[in-house]
């Protein structure tokens, strides 16, 4: 059986990007053209959060923010917790191809700089029907409601699109994460890469947006 992980490959969900002092011309201009979503809320304790595209101007803090994921986040989410992003890989993730993925950003605003604290992204399968998603929150924000947002902007923005079921690959022991998967409508099933993930799948049509 192989080893490879279930939560590395080419067109694999993977995480994001950061703000850099020039991304608002560079994202504005790529929002326009996808349509893509963009929020702007009160977070606890009166932070200023806003939810946005990835751009290629977020590679320069892109690094910081993988860097600053606990060990567990990162086992979690790609099923290694010494993950590395090559050079290379954090340029490509900065800049996907909108025909084949779409990616959001969550940044805080602390001591006048604006901090990611959480991506999301879905892949679009060869079909043109479905769709993979994969999302991280930093440990520090878990739990306040920011998953929940860039999820409901996935699912949107997927629904916008046309297509029609969005699934994930989750690893069994992520009770939390299957659990909120639960809550936006995704059934849980038995996957390919054998017991110790799970795969959820949701047809767009019925998945849930959280208030």
């Amino acid at each position: 059986m192989s080893t490879e992980s279930p939560f590395k490959s080419a067109r694999l969900p993977a995480l994001p990007f950061f703000v850099a002092p020039d991304a608002d011309a560079c994202c504005g201009t790529r929002a326009a053209v996808r349509g893509d979503i963009e929020e702007t809320w009160v977070g606890r304790d009166g932070c200023q959060l806003l939810l946005r595209p990835v751009c290629p101007a977020d590679i320069a803090r892109s690094r910081s923010f993988l860097r600053g994921l606990s060990y567990g986040a990162r086992y979690f989410r790609f099923g290694r917790g010494d993950f590395q992003f090559a050079e290379a890989e954090l340029q490509g993730l900065c800049d996907p191809d909108p025909h084949e993925c779409t990616e959001f950003i969550v940044l805080a605003q602390a001591a006048g700089e604006a901090v990611e604290i959480a991506a999301a992204r879905y892949c679009i399968e060869p079909d043109g029907m479905s769709c993979e998603f994969a999302l991280v929150v930093t440990d520090a924000w878990q739990g306040s409601g920011v998953g929940r947002r860039l999820m409901n902007a996935l699912i949107r923005h997927a629904r916008s699109r046309g297509l029609k079921t969005m699934y994930g690959q989750i690893l069994a022991t992520n009770t939390r994460m299957l659990e909120f998967a639960k809550g936006l409508g995704f059934g849980v099933e038995a996957s390919a890469h054998g017991p110790a993930v799970r795969l959820v799948r949701t047809a767009l049509s019925s998945a849930t947006l959280q208030a």
